[in-house]
């Protein structure tokens, strides 16, 4: 993405020469959640992860964000601090956005409108998620997300430790779901590891509600 296309480019383009462009590898933990600098980047170009760790070294999926999202020790803005790390999955094309200029770009209604829309937009779906999670059990939710990820009725995915990030639950537990769809025909394993629906319309009734519970709009 063109650094004018940027959403928040009309408010910084007077200041853009002085605004640092980072360019992160694929892998780099680019904002540790120790930092103590107040530092906000905005996203150009590719995808972030972002994780919370406990003192006893848990981990726990925050969110996934991309181009035009802000980035970075968010949670400082609101005096907080949510011990998040981010990371680049992708390489990544930042701008850096040093806590003097966001001091001065949030006393701008327009911008700190645009700021507070982006992240309590990111909050709405983190929350939305967790709801999930608890209102749910893991049987509708797996079935739920095999359904989402499946193309021609090929179940798509990189890694089960990916999906088991994703919906906050053990591979054991996983496992078992999956074999039991297994067992049941409801899903099948080829001989080149891949996985096929079979039954789509036991995968839609037992992943109703979750659906109408994400799905759902005014």
């Amino acid at each position: 993405m063109e650094l004018q296309q940027a959403h928040i480019f009309p408010y910084i383009k007077d200041q853009i020469h002085s605004i640092p462009i980072m360019n992160v590898a694929k892998g780099t933990c680019f904002s540790n959640a120790e930092d103590r600098d107040c530092q906000i980047y905005y996203i150009l170009e590719g995808e972030v992860k972002v994780e919370s760790i406990s003192d006893m070294g848990k981990k726990i999926l925050v969110d996934y964000i991309s181009d035009n999202e802000f980035a970075g020790q968010i949670s400082y803005i609101r005096k907080s601090n949510f011990y998040c790390n981010s990371l680049a999955m992708t390489n990544l094309k930042l701008l850096c956005l040093k806590h003097e200029l966001m001091d001065s770009l949030m006393k701008n209604p327009e911008f700190a409108t645009v700021f507070y829309y982006k992240t309590s937009s990111r909050i709405y779906i983190m929350y939305k998620k967790m709801l999930m999670s608890n209102l749910f059990n893991q049987c509708e939710i797996v079935a739920y997300y095999i359904l989402e990820n499946s193309k021609r009725n090929e179940f798509i995915f990189k890694s089960v430790y990916d999906i088991c990030e994703q919906l906050n639950i053990s591979r054991r537990n996983f496992y078992n779901i999956l074999n039991n769809f297994l067992d049941l025909g409801i899903v099948s394993r080829e001989p080149d590891g891949k996985y096929y629906v079979r039954d789509v319309n036991f995968l839609k009734n037992k992943s109703e509600k979750v659906k109408m519970f994400l799905d759902n709009s005014l």
